[in-house]
């Protein structure tokens, strides 16, 4: 690791601290165990030697101090095995979750035999990338580099090991990414949306596991059902690196630029078409009309220059096209592609095919590979 990047390290572990260790100092004042068996030794140390305790009245004592110790021990299981299957809220089983589509945020990772899950976080511009992985007590134990990356979500892998390579022990783990686009770096806070696959377990936390990213259960700011027709990959983390293919891809313009290629579609015959671009209130923004000469049978492709009609640059956004023949006929806008990374705009997170620098919404992928 270069002088440089250790001093970036140095700098954001100084600065940043994720959360206050708990404060142990303090606990319960009702009278536990501890305290009954310490006034029976008091009363046994103070009795007088002419009149000492009655042993029936010793012995019953014991069997009350027995008794209270396993009631106790038996109303601290059942509060943890409640506590652990309804998690911080006593109103909601871990269980139901399962099936359903939770958003909510990520920032853990959990070691078990040497296998670590992965982690997750987006951005929203390109920046240069730190993920800084604590232990349950707030200690550093070691930082990744990311490099940097593009506007879009990511899976973070760890190999369970500390800054001096050594394994780490099994546990919960938690990180926190930080961003540098130019400003400095900044803690990021990331939303995922996907499918519960299941649920797991970290002592007596419950955790939904999504494409193999744990949620805890306390993160959930919303839940819904799954739509029914919602592909096998219900989750948008299982697409990274799978190829899809749609019939509707959308056109993102970022800082007055198309994103990705010219506008694809596809022609049965050859012959003139006209490609309508449109924004996201559904309003026609420019026309380009192509003619008959400049096609062929097959696949097909347009520039367009992020103008609208009159030749203004139109607003940075995403938008859509359609395309129909000179006869009148519509005509498709196939694309496929690897799923490279997954873009968020206004709180809605797409695939985005890496060769051609579309995005595909969830509900318009047509097929999975």
């Amino acid at each position: 690791m270069s002088d440089n990047s250790s001093s970036i390290i140095s700098s954001l572990v100084s600065g940043y601290t994720p959360y206050e260790k708990e404060d142990k100092s303090t606990g319960d004042n009702g009278l536990g165990p501890d305290d009954f068996l310490t006034l029976l030794v008091a009363q046994l140390n103070n009795q007088n030697p002419l009149d000492p305790a009655d042993t029936d009245q010793f012995t019953d004592q014991l069997a009350q101090f027995s008794q209270l110790e396993q009631l106790i021990n038996v109303n601290d299981k059942l509060d943890a095995i409640f506590d652990g299957a309804n998690g911080s809220n006593p109103g909601i089983n871990a269980m139901d979750y399962v099936g359903m589509q939770v958003t909510g945020t990520i920032n853990t990772m959990t070691v078990e035999n040497g296998s670590v899950t992965a982690g997750y976080y987006s951005l929203d511009e390109t920046a240069d990338v730190y993920v800084l992985v604590y232990d349950k007590d707030g200690n550093l134990v070691n930082t990744i580099d990311e490099g940097q990356a593009n506007s879009g979500s990511y899976l973070i892998t760890w190999d369970g090991s500390d800054s001096e390579g050594e394994a780490v022990d099994d546990g919960t783990y938690t990180y926190v990414v930080m961003a540098n686009s130019g400003d400095g770096y900044e803690a990021v806070s990331s939303t995922l949306t996907g499918s519960v696959d299941s649920v797991v377990f970290i002592g007596n936390t419950p955790y939904l596991v999504i494409s193999g990213v744990l949620m805890d259960i306390s993160s959930v700011t919303s839940a819904t059902n799954a739509p029914s027709n919602a592909p096998d990959a219900t989750s948008i983390l299982e697409y990274l690196g799978k190829t899809v293919s749609s019939y509707y891809p959308i056109v993102q313009v970022d800082n007055g630029t198309v994103s990705g290629g010219d506008l694809t579609y596809y022609l049965e015959n050859q012959e003139g078409v006209t490609i309508t671009i449109y924004n996201a209130n559904d309003e026609a923004v420019a026309t380009i009309e192509v003619d008959s000469g400049d096609t062929v049978a097959g696949n097909n492709s347009a520039h367009w220059d992020a103008l609208n009609q009159k030749g203004y640059g139109v607003s940075d956004g995403l938008y859509y096209y359609t395309v129909k023949t000179e006869s009148g006929a519509s005509v498709t806008t196939p694309v496929s592609g690897e799923v490279t990374s997954i873009t968020t705009v206004n709180g809605i997170q797409y695939l985005t095919l890496g060769e051609s620098g579309r995005l595909v919404s969830l509900s318009n992928v047509r097929t999975v590979q």
